[in-house]
């Protein structure tokens, strides 16, 4: 007779039982990104905001159809799965949203991440607001709120979003978004506008400061001016990076600086037949982020988003964006007027 071997085996099992269960690998890096998604409205009349009037089935110019807002919803959707070599970023600051009921949307095509939302809605005249998704598989939402932009003969604009997570590590991360005022009555005769939102977020990111000199903070956002303006490079005072003189935990530096140096930019400008790019979305980063125990940034990992499906083939704005409409007449069906932008931050073992 075969001698038993129960014994063995149960033995054997009740050594992998009292073994520890080990949960998901903690992830090793992060992605982040910007993008202003260009008017994203519903086909519902809101009736507390006539300026929506303008995204509606019935509206003569635009005939916002509900085929063409699911269109719009693919096209974001796609261009979103395509960041992260296809995996999607962690951190997404968005621009020109109308409501949660869009976002909610939004994050049904994106079924590669578990995406929560923040979300406030602002006092913007047309009705559109700043939001970030964030990866729920790798950060925490602590705390959320809004900073409100006050504007003189008290016009309303876009809030500033400010979101603290818990990373995987335990330790938090702010976060701010921005989609400063326009440039519309002109660059000079605007400018006072951006000011007050630098000094806004300044008086923000200051009092996080104050509790913590090391804070890890990242702001995201359409800025409607560049690295090199007055509103960033001194009401702000942010810094370009690289560096030469190291990192100062408690200064802020502009990650597009390099970039935006060459000429690159995410937003396309015509003016009386001459084009330039500019470069209005950005990402700044404390110092403490780019020389970190914890998080590290990816040096020159920043990327801005241009696959060719996006991007005009031809003709006067070729190399653009592909929007939804060219001069709110002419439907093309695209994507945005922005390309989005975006870099990687390691966490440090």
């Amino acid at each position: 007779m075969a001698p038993k071997r129960q014994p063995v085996l149960i033995g054997w099992l009740g050594v992998f039982l009292l073994l520890p269960l080990s949960g998901p690998a903690a992830p090793d890096a992060f992605h982040v990104a910007n993008w202003n998604v260009e008017n994203l409205y519903d086909t519902d009349d809101d009736p507390d905001n006539p300026y929506d009037d303008e995204f509606l089935p019935h509206n003569p110019t635009t005939r916002w159809t509900r085929v063409r807002f699911e269109t719009k919803l693919d096209n974001l959707a796609r261009v979103i799965s395509d960041m992260n070599h296809g995996a999607g970023p962690d951190l997404l600051g968005l621009q020109e949203i109308e409501n949660r009921q869009v976002l909610e949307e939004l994050i049904q095509r994106l079924p590669a991440q578990p995406y929560g939302i923040v979300h406030y809605d602002s006092p913007d005249p047309r009705g559109i607001d700043t939001a970030l998704l964030y990866n729920r598989d790798t950060f925490t939402l602590r705390h959320s709120m809004t900073h409100p932009v006050r504007l003189k003969w008290r016009r309303e604009t876009r809030d500033i979003l400010q979101a603290t997570f818990q990373d995987p590590r335990g330790k938090p991360l702010h976060v701010f978004v921005n989609h400063w005022p326009s440039r519309g009555a002109g660059v000079e005769e605007s400018d006072p506008d951006r000011f007050a939102a630098a000094r806004t977020l300044q008086r923000a990111i200051g009092g996080l400061l104050d509790r913590d000199r090391a804070a890890h903070i990242l702001i995201l956002g359409d800025f409607n001016d560049e690295p090199a303006s007055r509103s960033i490079r001194i009401v702000l005072d942010v810094k370009p990076y690289p560096s030469p003189s190291g990192y100062k935990p408690d200064a802020l530096y502009n990650l597009t600086t390099a970039k935006s140096e060459q000429g690159r930019g995410t937003f396309f400008h015509s003016f009386r037949g001459r084009t330039d790019w500019r470069m209005y979305d950005q990402i700044i980063a404390s110092g403490a982020l780019l020389d970190s125990t914890r998080i590290e940034y990816d040096d020159d990992s920043l990327w801005i988003l241009q696959p060719a499906f996006m991007t005009e083939p031809r003709g006067r704005r070729k190399g653009a964006p592909v929007p939804s409409f060219v001069g709110q007449e002419v439907y093309r069906g695209g994507y945005s007027d922005h390309f989005p932008i975006g870099a990687r931050f390691t966490f440090v073992k």
